[in-house]
């Protein structure tokens, strides 16, 4: 579930080469831009198909900021559209790169920052169960977030049911 709304995440590539693959309905010449999912630019970028517009890349220094911008705030604090998409864009890319050390600093950091975010929802959710619709809450929370939120909601109101005399 969460992998899918990860994957959808639209990315800007230029095609290096001609490409056909007729299952996935694309095809494309060579120096043509286009908007793809991020599963598949990954993809046609590692078989040298492609190259990734680095517009969409989250600078290292952003993940750090919003790691300690997370650790002072109550609720959690609104990340940028496809930001989960972005980083993994962006560790993707360091690698490439051989900046390995660059890549395993914003994996920890985003690691700190989602342990952090985690911890929150379920908070949360087992004190203040109405915060699955509460609107200005929801705003701040990405598309995988929303998923994991409706799955912690069932699973923990389930919980407190079945244990609560």
């Amino acid at each position: 579930m969460y992998q899918g709304i990860l994957n959808d995440y639209r990315v800007r590539v230029v095609f290096k080469k001609d490409v056909a693959l007729p299952l996935l309905g694309v095809s494309y010449k060579a120096n043509t831009e286009a908007d793809l999912p991020l599963y598949l630019a990954l993809s046609l970028e590692e078989v040298g198909a492609v190259e990734i517009d680095e517009g969409s890349l989250i600078a290292p220094k952003d993940v750090t900021t919003y790691k300690y911008m997370e650790q002072r705030e109550t609720y959690p604090v609104q990340l940028p559209e496809g930001f989960y998409a972005r980083v993994k864009l962006t560790v993707h890319v360091l690698n490439k790169r051989g900046d390995s050390k660059g890549a395993r600093a914003v994996a920890q950091d985003l690691r700190e920052l989602l342990i952090e975010r985690v911890r929150k929802i379920a908070v949360l959710v087992a004190t203040k169960p109405d915060v699955v619709s509460d609107q200005g809450f929801l705003e701040r929370l990405t598309p995988e977030e929303k998923a994991l939120l409706n799955s912690m909601y069932v699973s923990i109101s389930s919980f407190i049911a079945a244990v609560m005399p």
